[in-house]
């Protein structure tokens, strides 16, 4: 058996472990379900009594909102001077303006708090009263109404008062006294009554709620009915909210529990009706009053049986999608290896050309395209070499002649040049000697391959030749200065830098130019970011803006013999970094090479001019 499985495809050992998988979740799912269904009453009555108690909490959002509104009321000022005005004024034209105003702030109130659910805004003083727009102007509030809620105003002394006796016809009133504010004097100056739609108020409340669509909505104030959503509970006896002892759970209505109610009639007889509900019982904070809601218990029952049958269909569809999808990515990875199998076979056939996939591998970074990428850059490299073996020997004898062709020329050069030394010498020529002498010695320093880097003397040692040479050349009309301090002489810079560029500064400074040419070489030190500064400055020439741009593409083509600038400065990135090479700028009449590098010391050989 162990060799079986051993001996399986990849595909098929993949494939295995991955519905081994999921099996075992699936079984861990079923018992989770079963468990889950075992305790299904603990977890549903508290989730539905999570979700039946948020309604209170958006009750008491909207009334607390409500409270606030009647409190902004009360310190507006244009409310309290209208008011003022009213109660104190005895002119015409100063009552009608603050009538004007009160009215309008009245109204400005009404709109931006309308959302909770105001059916209007009515504000009282003595004989006369102000309102919004009235729901009951054919039927408006009977006198006793008015004067109760006018008296409960005042018995609350300038708080908020809640009054539900009429919440049944009326809708719920916020009733609250006006006292005036300016040096805290606290008459009254009027009465505000708020009409809220107790009926909107609850049913915005209970219907986003889980399983609320049936559901029923009571309000007690202490143990007085004063709303009821649903019509056989208006009936109920007084003590009927002793009932519900709890916070939540189930309770039985029966035949004696409420009176049924026709629309026509009031209390024409009893129900025999029997149901078991579910119910939640709480406290809305800040009005002081109770409420319950109940819902049937069976519409609970059957959403439980509809989601645990709608668990086992996402379960059943799951495994079946899990089983398609697995499968599809099994082979879609498994395919890369029969490809790659198929490549190790046929190259260790002999077979050269590649194999016959529509699959580019170079775009993936992934283990499978690191495997295919570095094979045929393994096949790649064989091939080469097995290509280039046959060539190597005959490219290493001409690589040799090379060499000794090399070697010869140097030595000839440096022959002939001791040869004109020592006769000028004897003839006594001492301009052509010291020339002889320089150039050989440039020579040598410019052929020899020991060394890439060298130090700032031994360079300046090379640009010393060569000045040598050219002073001769141009006499008085070529000057120049190497101002470096001592110290830093030993600091190592790349080869063959500074000489090119003095004669770049002599070619534009002196042959374009008829007047005398001063060349300075100055140097200084950045021990702070350990950087080496080398200036070559000369006059009769500058520099054109961002040359060395133009000349990288081509803007500019460069012209003239010898090195150049992109070649030092390539050179000088290449060999220290990015960070380093050359600069070009103008400075009054001078133009200005500056190169930078970086700040190391090594003492090395010097050339003798």
């Amino acid at each position: 058996m162990r060799q079986f499985i051993r001996n399986l495809s990849l595909q098929k050992k993949i494939q295995t472990i991955a519905f081994i998988c999921i099996f075992i979740m699936t079984v861990a799912a079923l018992v989770s379900l079963r468990l889950i269904t075992t305790s299904y009453d603990r977890i549903l009555y508290r989730t539905t009594a999570s979700s039946l108690s948020a309604s209170s909490m958006g009750m008491h959002n909207c009334l607390e909102t409500l409270s606030t509104m009647a409190d902004l009321f009360l310190a507006d000022p244009i409310i309290q001077t209208g008011l003022s005005t009213l109660k104190d004024s005895v002119q015409v034209q100063d009552t009608s303006n603050a009538y004007r105003d009160v009215y309008a702030t009245l109204t400005e109130y009404y709109f931006t708090f309308r959302k909770n659910h105001i059916n209007y805004i009515g504000l009282y003083q003595n004989n006369f009263s102000i309102h919004t727009y009235l729901p009951f102007s054919r039927n408006p509030l009977p006198a006793e109404v008015e004067e109760y809620l006018l008296q409960k105003a005042r018995e609350g002394g300038g708080g908020t008062v809640w009054a539900a006796d009429y919440a049944d016809k009326y809708g719920l009133f916020l009733v609250k006294s006006i006292r005036r504010t300016e040096y805290l004097q606290l008459d009254e100056l009027g009465i505000l009554i708020v009409n809220i739609d107790l009926n909107g108020l609850v049913t915005e409340a209970t219907g986003s709620g889980f399983l609320q669509t049936e559901s029923a909505y009571l309000l007690f104030d202490k143990e007085n009915l004063i709303y009821s959503s649903a019509p056989f509970f208006e009936d109920m006896p007084a003590d009927y909210a002793k009932q519900f002892p709890e916070h939540y759970g189930l309770t039985v209505y029966s035949e004696k529990d409420f009176t049924a109610k026709p629309s026509d009639s009031r209390s024409v007889g009893t129900s025999r009706r029997r149901m078991e509900v579910f119910y939640v019982k709480s406290h809305i904070s800040g009005v002081g009053w109770d409420y319950i809601c109940v819902i049937p218990y069976d519409r609970i029952m059957s959403s439980l049986h509809t989601g645990q049958i709608l668990c086992f269909i996402l379960l059943l569809a799951s495994v079946i999608v899990s089983f398609l999808l697995s499968s599809g990515l099994i082979h879609s990875i498994t395919r890369h290896f029969d490809t790659l199998l198929q490549k190790i076979h046929n190259f260790g056939d002999g077979k050269q050309e590649p194999l016959s996939i529509n699959y580019d591998y170079q775009n993936r970074s992934d283990e499978l395209g690191i495997l295919h990428i570095q094979f045929d850059h393994m096949v790649d490299e064989v091939n080469q070499l097995i290509k280039t073996n046959y060539l190597n020997e005959i490219l290493i004898k001409e690589a040799q002649f090379k060499a000794l062709e090399n070697q010869m020329n140097p030595h000839f050069l440096y022959n002939t040049l001791e040869s004109i030394n020592w006769r000028a010498k004897i003839m006594g020529a001492k301009d052509i000697s010291s020339m002889a002498e320089s150039l050989g010695a440039l020579l040598r320093f410019t052929l020899d391959q020991t060394n890439k880097e060298v130090s700032l003397k031994r360079e300046l040692e090379s640009v010393q030749c060569y000045m040598t040479i050219q002073k001769y050349r141009y006499e008085e009309r070529l000057d120049y200065q190497i101002l470096v301090p001592e110290n830093l002489m030993s600091c190592l810079v790349l080869k063959l830098t500074l000489q090119p560029l003095v004669e770049n500064a002599i070619r534009y400074g002196l042959e374009e130019n008829t007047e005398r040419c001063l060349v300075e070489i100055t140097a200084e030190a950045d021990h702070g970011s350990k950087v080496l500064f080398v200036y070559i400055k000369n006059n009769g020439s500058s520099f054109e803006e961002n040359l060395l741009e133009k000349l990288k593409t081509h803007e500019v083509e460069p012209h003239g013999f010898g090195i150049g600038l992109l070649n030092i400065r390539d050179r000088m990135q290449l060999t220290f970094g990015q960070a380093y090479g050359l600069e070009l700028y103008n400075e009054e009449d001078l133009a200005v090479v500056r190169l930078i590098f970086p700040l190391t010391n090594e003492i090395g050989g010097a050339a003798t001019c």
